[in-house]
């Protein structure tokens, strides 16, 4: 199982990654779930767009390039934002979070 973990601060910040790594999981995300205790990894180049449209809590969008979080934003419900980065990670916005810009992350 993968493990995303702040390496600036050496803590874990979530102990299930799933990968999007099919159509399905791209296409779907965290849509129709009521919680989600894990985190999203999107492998990413450039911009991309993300919508929250059918998601029933807000979306924390950690946006990372070459091992550094560039961008850590919380998206509500029915939303459409535009994020770049190498990778971009999903989790639910109502979790406490201990990454902040500029720190650095890894998935182990």
């Amino acid at each position: 199982m993968l493990v995303l973990v702040n390496l600036s601060k050496g803590v874990v910040v979530c102990k299930q990654v799933e990968i999007a790594d099919t159509f399905l999981k791209r296409a779907l995300g965290l849509m129709f779930r009521f919680s989600y205790d894990g985190c999203l990894l999107f492998p990413t180049k450039g911009k991309t767009s993300f919508h929250t449209f059918f998601c029933r809590f807000p979306i924390l969008f950690l946006c990372v390039k070459e091992g550094k979080v560039t961008c850590k934003r919380v998206v509500e419900p029915w939303s459409v934002v535009t994020l770049e980065g190498d990778i971009i990670i999903e989790m639910d916005g109502r979790r406490e979070c201990p990454v902040e810009v500029g720190d650095e992350v890894a998935i182990q």
